[in-house]
Parts: structure tokens; sequence; C-alpha cells
């Protein structure tokens, strides 16, 4: 039976067509256990630089495609599930930029970049290790945001994909195993970018890690379920997130 309930993903539009929110509603085993998610395409040429980013991530752009999730597949809550479009503009940029999205489309919305956020926050994580498929100067801004936000990032790793077509082609299950070996600590692994393709590799990054990772699409995934009011249930890639109930749930 189709779950009455429609997550609104906004997701960039910049070139693979297999990103994993297209098709996360049809997996075995995980798809009914998921609210109804819609995916709306916001254009992008995945250039992850910083006047590219600010511009992807700009309310109006983001809220133009957002209506049609709300009006037309009936969303009742939003996540702009980009990261670097979420945290470019610094935190304060980023709560404003959740804050006139949820105004502009009559829902709650979030965000990948305060996801992570909120999920640090949750599960009382201060300290993290950092692979970051971004340049230097875009894993400076996520440096900062994640200061900003409490979080110091100890151990960092920067993988420098231009675009994010770039990340989505890394094998990220190596990269992680890699990095934990190289960065050893009992920090939680980040790994940004929602154009790479984690939800099912989560248990095994963690175990090629010996540690808790967290991704981009994991936390989208856990926040978009949190705004409405639902917890992670058995859905096993949320992991520990799964535990940490939705507010008035």
């Amino acid at each position: 039976m189709q779950n009455a309930q429609c997550l609104g993903i906004l997701l960039p539009e910049d070139g693979p067509s297999d990103y994993e929110w297209y098709e996360l509603n049809q997996r075995p085993g995980i798809g009914e256990s998921l609210p109804t998610i819609e995916v709306g395409k916001v254009l992008s040429d995945g250039h992850h630089e910083h006047t590219a980013l600010m511009s992807l991530g700009a309310t109006d752009r983001l809220a133009a495609v957002g209506e049609g999730l709300v009006k037309e597949h009936g969303a009742q809550a939003v996540v702009w599930a980009c990261t670097s479009g979420s945290f470019i503009g610094g935190l304060e940029w980023a709560f404003a930029q959740s804050r006139e999205l949820s105004q502009w489309l009559g829902v709650p919305s979030t965000s990948t970049a305060l996801a992570f956020r909120d999920a640090l926050a949750a599960l009382e994580y201060r300290r993290v290790d950092l692979l970051s498929p971004y340049p230097t100067e875009v894993t400076d801004q996520l440096v900062r945001f994640l200061g900003d936000s409490g979080v110091t990032v100890d151990g960092l790793q920067v993988l420098d994909c231009p675009y994010a077509a770039d990340s989505h082609r890394l094998d990220i299950v190596a990269s992680v195993r890699d990095f934990a070996m190289a960065h050893e600590s009992g920090n939680p692994i980040l790994v940004p970018d929602t154009a790479i393709n984690t939800l099912e590799r989560v248990e095994a990054m963690s175990r090629a890690a010996g540690r808790q990772v967290l991704t981009a699409n994991q936390v989208s995934l856990w926040a978009g379920l949190r705004l409405l009011k639902r917890n992670g249930g058995p859905i096993r890639y949320l992991q520990a997130l799964a535990e940490v109930s939705a507010p008035g749930a």
C-alpha cells in the first residue's frame, strides 16, 4: 500500500542519471518503509566552485522547482539535497536559505548541510574526520561551517573533484578505507556530496573504517523523515541515526 506521506527532494540536475534518490521507493525491503519520495531537479552544471554554488543555492531557484513538489505531488516536507549548495554561504546563509524556502513553499524544509549539523548534534559528536570530495576552497568553507556549528575537524583529506560527476565516479568504499587508515581516530567520518551514492554502501564503509560513517544522502533522508515526524525504523543504512526519534514522535 502506498504511503500517504510524501517527502520532496530537491536535487541538482548535473548529469548522472543513476542517482540513488530516483529509485529509492522501488528498492525491495526498503521502499515500502519510506514515505513516497518525489525528486525535483534543479538545473546545475555540477561545478564545485563558489560562485556557481551560491547561484545554485539561491532561494528563488530552489523554490521554483519546490513548488511543483508541493502543488503537484503533495510533498509535506522538502529537503534541499545538496551539501555544497547549502553550506557555501556559511551557517547563517544556510539557516536563511531553509527558512525562506519553508516560507515560500508553505511546508517545513531543511538542507543537507543543516542535516549534517543536526545529525552530529543528535549523536553528540563534536569532533569529526572529513573526507571531502570538493576542491580546497570549497572544503575550507565546509570546515568553517562545521566550526560555526560547534564541530571540530581533525583528520582531513581533499579529493579535489571539480564537478559532481567526478564525485559520483569515486570508489567511495575504498576511499573511506584508505582515509581511515591514514587518519586513525575514534571520530566519525563525514562523507559529503549527495552526488555520491552511499545509502547501500554505508554499512560497508563503516566496516572498512572501523567506525561510524555519516554521508550526505544518509543524513538528508534522516532529516526528511524527522520533518515528517517519523523515525528511522528498521532502515538499515540509517544506522545509529535510526535510533534518534523524530521530534514529537
